[in-house]
Parts: structure tokens; sequence; C-alpha cells
């Protein structure tokens, strides 16, 4: 397994780089010698697919095998769409508390859900697929994450009572999230 050498971390919806644990990560990442991509994805606040993919692309032109990714929420629709249009392969993903259908009370976001992701591309150019989810996401419910961990094939850790993960929910770190990578990176 080759280590890896760049990550690239993406938020989601109303957040940004300076939310939750992302810059935490970014900095426990980059310890390791690893380059960390955190992009700010165009108006958090009010989302379009079409600005946050092509913002992903020019974030990230060229990954490889050795990049990973990690994305949270919104951040999880974004990347597999960036992902199933790439001719690459890459590392690894790990999606927290993602989904890829509408989620119920958050009818904004389903631009990003319309056009459907292409599973198989995505699973055909990533080599590990890591899914995190909560049993008391008061955000997405657990259906949704457990239907796109089904969907990718992926490995699925679910957590207790973690929220939707963000700094409310007690997420300004992450620690589990680095016990999850520390096979790989």
């Amino acid at each position: 397994m080759n280590k890896p050498d760049q990550l690239v971390i993406v938020h989601g919806f109303l957040s940004t780089p300076r939310h939750h644990w992302f810059h935490w990560l970014k900095s426990q990442i980059e310890k390791k010698s690893i380059e960390v991509i955190l992009p700010r994805m165009p108006f958090p606040r009010a989302p379009k697919p079409d600005q946050w993919l092509s913002h992903l692309k020019a974030s990230v032109p060229l990954p490889s095998r050795n990049t990973w990714f990690i994305a949270h929420s919104l951040g999880c629709v974004t990347l597999l769409q960036y992902l199933a249009s790439q001719n690459v392969t890459v590392g690894g993903i790990v999606l927290v508390a993602g989904f890829a259908d509408p989620v119920p009370g958050l009818p904004e976001l389903n631009q990003f859900t319309q056009a459907g992701i292409d599973f198989q591309q995505v699973k055909a150019c990533t080599h590990h697929r890591i899914i995190l989810q909560s049993l008391n996401d008061d955000v997405v419910p657990n259906y949704l994450t457990e239907t796109l961990s089904s969907s990718l094939s992926a490995e699925l850790y679910s957590f207790p009572a973690a929220g939707h993960f963000r700094a409310l929910d007690g997420f300004n770190q992450f620690p589990a999230l680095m016990a999850v990578l520390k096979d790989y990176f």
C-alpha cells in the first residue's frame, strides 16, 4: 500500500475550513509530512453544485493513488461527483455523515443529489472507502448514510452519540478519525 502524500478535506453546508474539526485534522496530518488541501467551498450558506464541483476540481487538479479525501456532510456529495467525473485512481475516501439522496428538512440541498452518483465509477477509482456515521445524527438520518455505505461497498464505522460531528456536538477535534486512519497514514 502506498503511503498518502496528499489529503484533501472538503467541508460541508454552513461551514468553512475554520469550523468543527477540519483545521485540527489538517494540523495532525501535516505533522506526518503529508500535504493537506482544505479548500474554502464557495458560498457555504447558499451552495450551488456546479460552483462546488468546479472549485474542488480547481483546488485538486491532479489527484493520484497517493491522494486521500475526507469529506463532511454536503462535502461528501460534492466529492463523489468530483471522483465520478475524473479519470484517476485515488488512495481512499472517508465520508463523515455522508449522503447521496435528498435529506429530509433540507430541500435547499436537493440540487446536489438530483444528478445522482455513478457509484461504480467511484468504486473503481478508490482503493479504500470508509464511512463514519453517528447513530444520533440530527441532520443526516442514518438510513441515508447506511444506503451510501452500501452503494459504495464501504467500511462503516458507527458512533453512538456524535451528533452531526460538528463543534456544536463537541467535535473541535476528532481523535477517533485519526484512529480510523492509523492503518493508512
